[in-house]
């Protein structure tokens, strides 16, 4: 039984690497877009503040 175990473990590391890799790929996604709109928002609000 733990060989099989041991079988079914290596056979699932791929996707887990797989899952993580994307979720990894997501968070940095996810935190560019939001420095993106918050650098969009400074220069806006500085645009304001000068007129």
């Amino acid at each position: 039984m733990e060989n099989q175990e041991i079988e079914q473990s290596l056979k699932d590391f791929p996707k887990q690497v797989t899952n993580n890799a994307y979720i990894g790929l997501l968070e940095k996604y996810f935190l560019s877009d939001k420095t993106n709109d918050l650098e969009k928002k400074h220069k806006e609000w500085c645009k304001n503040i000068i007129n």
